[in-house]
């Protein structure tokens, strides 16, 4: 896992919670858009690996 992706990940955990227990708008408006920028960047990269996999999983039958 790239460190670009492990920051993401922290930073939007971060930010959800201390904005859930702050009851703070801000910073939970901050963790969702993260949390969106999470799933642009990391969504499709997930999907290919996963039909790579199963692809490669077919094959060997």
């Amino acid at each position: 896992m790239s460190v670009y992706a492990l920051s993401v990940i922290v930073v939007t955990a971060l930010l959800l919670i201390i904005g859930k227990r702050r009851k703070s708008k801000v910073l939970f408006g901050w963790g969702i858009a993260g949390l969106t920028l999470m799933l642009i960047t990391m969504g499709p990269a997930f999907i290919l690996g996963f039909m790579d996999g199963f692809a490669e999983g077919v094959s060997a039958r």
